[in-house]
């Protein structure tokens, strides 16, 4: 695939970000019609590239131009978590707001915050990929007809870049969503994520110090407990905290309204309806299932350990800020 430096791509959305021929860049495809309705924005990729969607690769420094040439939506509240703790169905909630625009876990900006890990050694560098990462957004939330909000749901390793994050956009609420520490390393455990399995570990090496060889068990445990403590040391007024055992249609339709974002009785009917499957299948057909209980039966005594030793501590300090906290900061 040769670099394409052509400014010419209203509709094109920048789906991953890759290096080709030794050029850091975006992978963009042409995806006018496509609504992103998945659970996962690159489920929704898929999708289009199943219908042969063109493609294309540019550098980074196309996104510079762009952000003069479309007209975009800017951000309305960012979605943060810890892994398998409800945060897709906020983000399946979020599409039944009408002109919204949801963009949910989308590897053009993952890779991007990683970035931030990886490969900055200086202040310039940061700066430049603060720019790169406002750009991509900016071309991932192109208006293409009268939307006018945009939820964007963030990789959990991502969460530990708030503070750049925030630097870019100082002014979005954002949402943390968590879950008792035994139930996500279960969840984790039985479904190994990408995230966990990263093959040089650089990533969660920047989150709990050195990853080295350990249990997956230990591995998990460290890192949640990591980000629990980052949500216990930077919420403010701008966030809400939200347990997974608090989560309810009334709940959402709270974190919706924290975003400033009022519903109609329809919208609240569509939630109440996408609460009732299963949040991360595209097809909407696998009812959910409640699994709290079962996960706390199957933990092993090794699960148990590691949470207790590395994500437990974190994870009370947590909940006693949300049950102390002032209305704002409290989910509820």
């Amino acid at each position: 695939m040769n670099p394409d430096q052509s400014t010419d791509l209203k509709g094109w959305l920048p789906v991953d970000a890759v290096v080709v021929e030794g050029r850091p860049g975006l992978l963009w495809m042409e995806m006018s019609g496509i609504d992103l309705t998945e659970p996962f924005f690159q489920q929704t990729v898929e999708r289009a590239r199943r219908e042969n969607r063109s493609e294309r690769f540019t550098e980074f420094d196309v996104l510079l131009q762009l952000e003069k040439q479309l007209e975009s939506v800017p951000p309305t509240g960012f979605i943060f978590h810890s892994s398998r703790c409800g945060s897709t169905l906020v983000a399946n909630a979020c599409r039944a707001v009408s002109g919204s625009i949801v963009l949910s876990e989308a590897n053009a900006i993952d890779k991007l915050i990683a970035r931030f890990i990886t490969d900055v050694d200086s202040p310039v560098k940061e700066s430049l990929y603060s720019v790169f990462l406002r750009g991509v957004v900016h071309a991932l939330a192109q208006r293409r007809d009268e939307e006018k909000y945009l939820f964007i749901k963030f990789a959990c390793c991502s969460f530990a870049q708030l503070k750049r994050i925030q630097r870019i956009w100082p002014n979005v609420p954002w949402l943390f969503l968590y879950r008792d520490p035994v139930e996500t390393i279960v969840s984790n455990m039985s479904d190994v994520p990408p995230w966990l399995v990263d093959n040089d570990r650089r990533v969660l090496s920047s989150i709990i110090g050195d990853a080295g060889k350990m249990p997956l068990e230990e591995l998990c445990a460290r890192t949640i407990g990591s980000l629990y403590s980052t949500a216990y040391n930077l919420a403010n007024g701008n966030s809400m905290l939200l347990n997974y055992n608090q989560l309810s249609v009334p709940v959402i339709a709270n974190v919706l309204n924290f975003f400033n974002v009022s519903l109609s009785n329809e919208e609240l009917e569509t939630i109440a309806r996408t609460s009732e499957v299963y949040s991360k299948e595209a097809s909407g057909t696998r009812a959910f299932v409640a699994d709290t209980d079962t996960k706390q039966k199957i933990a092993s005594d090794l699960v148990r350990e590691m949470s207790e030793r590395w994500a437990s501590e974190p994870y009370r300090r947590l909940e006693n800020l949300v049950n102390h906290a002032n209305p704002v900061i409290r989910s509820n």
